[in-house]
């Protein structure tokens, strides 16, 4: 997945007072008898996607996102259908504070994932889906599986074996955390953040706060105003970041001269860098100067202890190498009943999409010979990641007329 140009960031931010909570033995609850319990994910694009049984009647598909304290079911139409009667309605607003939206409170309401027990969950509940995730996922989705479903457990993240393991911790053998690198972490508000030496300039290092967020597709963004010695590199990109409850998320795309984990260093690793509303600041709703995404944390087994504090990361073989990134300036979007057809949501200036006439809303029916229809989005956008100078041709439909384009891929950081 392009980890500049085709991200998403879930921004939700919830007012105060929702009145939501969890019981002590919730984690109990979940695990039963059990010392862990293993939960198969599928990963689509660069979100974690779990199978949950909502009311012992509805198969449904959630991210798995530590960067939102809530769960959250995107669909009304299925509280609707079994008549729920809600506790209290509450306002929404996104990054930009722009558009006022509301959700509704569920209490009680049962969960169950792939081998855990059913468990009463509180839930929050859109009255309009205006995510519509989807579209840029590139499989069904329907809910939002928050943080604080994870409190006082020990989450394990396996990304090449594409499972999750719930751990009680109180049952755990530590020693098998040996040779993993732990960073302390702090949890605010059920999600977790950890602290990270930052050199966007050589020479130059500051601590950044960070928010640890499975539901980010990328690897690093940083809100560059939320730090006066924070800077936004010498050379970037100008682009659409992904889409919040406020509506688009504008920003940057620029590489950071290094990112220190304890230790676990990246160098000249491609970022995104977006402004935070300065209302969320000055209100103290946003507690971070930036996120880590499933696009860096992939590269690690993961161990989100959240009842003793602890982030255990073990890397895996070459984690460090750089990263791959979109040569196009195209951003796709999936459409259709099996979100297998594609369209064009953004061109970005200047790239070589631009260059080659293709525009917003142009429907994508070939690469090459082969029709879209046998990708899916993450295997089409992974079309556009290629060598410098590799030539892809196109067949688009504009308005029902089909069109032959031609892209030559360019790395649109090179200074040259």
């Amino acid at each position: 997945m392009d980890t500049a140009l085709r991200l998403l960031t879930i921004l939700l931010f919830i007012t105060s007072g929702t009145g939501l909570s969890q019981s002590h033995d919730f984690n109990k609850n979940v695990l039963g008898n059990a010392d862990k319990i293993i939960i198969p994910y599928s990963y689509h694009h660069g979100f974690i996607v779990v199978d949950v049984v909502f009311q012992r009647l509805f198969p449904l598909k959630f991210i798995v996102d530590t960067g939102a304290e809530h769960t959250i079911i995107l669909k009304k139409e299925y509280v609707d259908a079994l008549n729920l009667k809600s506790s209290k309605r509450i306002r929404l607003f996104g990054s930009d504070l722009s558009r006022e939206l509301y959700a509704l409170i569920y209490r009680n309401t049962f969960l169950q994932m792939v081998n855990t027990n059913m468990v009463r969950h509180d839930v929050i509940v859109l009255e309009e889906d205006v995510l519509k995730l989807e579209e840029f996922v590139g499989t069904s989705v329907d809910g939002i599986l928050g943080a604080e479903f994870f409190k006082g457990m020990l989450l394990q993240i396996d990304y090449k074996k594409q499972q999750m393991v719930l751990h009680n911790p109180s049952l755990f053998n530590y020693e098998k955390l040996e040779g993993y690198t732990a960073v302390p972490m702090e949890v605010f508000a059920s999600k977790p953040y950890i602290s990270s030496v930052t050199e966007i300039e050589e020479g130059k290092p500051i601590i950044t706060r960070l928010l640890v967020d499975t539901g980010a597709a990328l690897t690093v963004m940083f809100h560059n105003n939320t730090d006066s010695l924070m800077t936004i590199p010498a050379l970037i990109v100008k682009g659409n970041l992904g889409k919040g409850l406020g509506g688009e998320i504008e920003g940057f795309t620029g590489k950071v001269h290094q990112l220190d984990i304890q230790g676990l260093r990246f160098n000249n690793m491609l970022s995104n860098f977006q402004d935070l509303d300065e209302a969320l600041l000055d209100e103290g709703k946003v507690r971070r100067n930036g996120i880590i995404g499933n696009l860096l944390l992939e590269r690690f087994t993961v161990y989100f202890d959240f009842a003793k504090s602890k982030l255990y990361l073990k890397p895996h073989k070459n984690y460090n190498k750089a990263f791959d990134f979109d040569k196009s300036g195209l951003t796709i979007f999936a459409f259709g009943k099996e979100l297998n057809q594609y369209y064009v949501k953004y061109v970005m200036d200047g790239s070589p999409a631009a260059e080659a006439d293709i525009r917003p809303g142009d429907i994508i029916r070939k690469v090459g010979m082969w029709s879209t229809k046998w990708y899916n989005l993450s295997g089409l956008n992974k079309k556009f990641m290629g060598k410098t100078g590799k030539k892809i041709k196109l067949t688009l439909e504009r308005e029902g007329e089909i069109l032959k384009k031609e892209i030559v891929l360019r790395d649109l950081f090179d200074r040259k």
